[in-house]
């Protein structure tokens, strides 16, 4: 069973160490499908949730090659079983991996399904190729920020964090990761040659933004950064993410750039010229919950906007 970044045991140690939990299913004493969780309660509410940083989870699964329907069948199974292994909570919620095999049976179980955009780049053997693909626009920026600017790597996320917060900031967002979870990841992912943070400086030493990336055997995956409000303009952003990109080109196969639903986002990651790729948001809620729940998406849906 490929075992996603965002599965392994040493990478929900360093987002949400002694908090996380999985539910397993089993076949001839040999595990076949894992979905890892934590659960929070806020008040009376207890969620069932993706770990920080674990953006893409959902159950992965050991499905052995066969015909399209028996797959499925046996994928709504697991599904059956992993669900029913979860404490009781009144909201469960997690983006399915783009590796999860269906999301009809959340569907079957009641969840909402949601589609969330990304973008992805399939292929980083060919950095001439991939570069004709980046808008023209974008290719100018990187180009004179390259001029301009001189990127270094981190080995903590003490440059990354005020980067974060200046954006959300701008945005009018609350940060929704702790600053010491995102701090363990970068160590942890750092340590292991599975991640880096790459920070763009000028000649006078000031941070203009700083980006987080990490990799598995299948993409890397680009988790997040930002930059400084007033020196925007540089082009410190689209410098390192094309810096980020030729990293991953020598680790894995696909570069992944995890999308946003906030349009200004998504039109800056489809400058890039990746290929759009759906993934799903699955959420449940309790029938006491449901009320306050839609109350609550709505005013997240207008914070979205207003950001855009």
């Amino acid at each position: 069973m490929r075992t996603p970044i965002f599965h392994e045991a040493w990478w929900l140690d360093a987002v949400a160490p002694g908090r996380w939990r999985e539910v397993r299913v089993e076949e001839n004493n040999r595990v076949i499908a894992r979905l890892p969780f934590v659960e929070r309660r806020f008040l009376n509410v207890t969620m069932v949730l993706a770990p920080p940083l674990a953006n893409r989870l959902g159950p992965i699964t050991d499905l052995e090659v066969g015909r399209t329907e028996t797959r499925l069948k046996r994928f709504d199974h697991i599904v059956d079983e992993l669900l029913a292994q979860l404490p009781p909570a009144d909201l469960i919620r997690q983006v399915l991996h783009p590796d999860v095999v269906s999301w009809l049976p959340f569907h079957r179980h009641g969840f909402r399904i949601d589609p969330q955009v990304s973008y992805v780049i399939d292929d980083l053997s060919d950095l001439d190729r991939v570069w004709s693909e980046v808008s023209g626009h974008t290719r100018r920026v990187i180009k004179k920020a390259g001029r301009e600017l001189t990127v270094a790597r981190d080995e903590d996320a003490s440059r990354l964090m005020p980067m974060i917060r200046a954006t959300a900031e701008r945005r009018d967002i609350t940060v929704p990761i702790a600053p010491d979870a995102v701090d363990r990841a970068v160590r942890a992912s750092v340590e292991r040659g599975r991640g880096t943070v790459l920070t763009a400086v000028d000649a006078s030493g000031v941070v203009h933004a700083s980006l987080f990336c990490v990799w598995d055997s299948d993409r890397a995956w680009y988790l997040g950064g930002g930059g400084d409000a007033v020196l925007r303009s540089s082009g410190a952003g689209s410098l390192l993410m094309w810096e980020l990109i030729k990293e991953a080109a020598g680790r894995t196969s696909r570069f992944d750039f995890e999308g946003s639903m906030i349009p200004g986002v998504e039109r800056y990651f489809r400058n890039f010229g990746g290929r759009q790729e759906t993934c799903y948001l699955v959420t449940r809620t309790s029938r006491r919950l449901a009320p306050v729940w839609v109350l609550y998406q709505k005013l997240q849906q207008g914070r979205r906007t207003s950001a855009a």
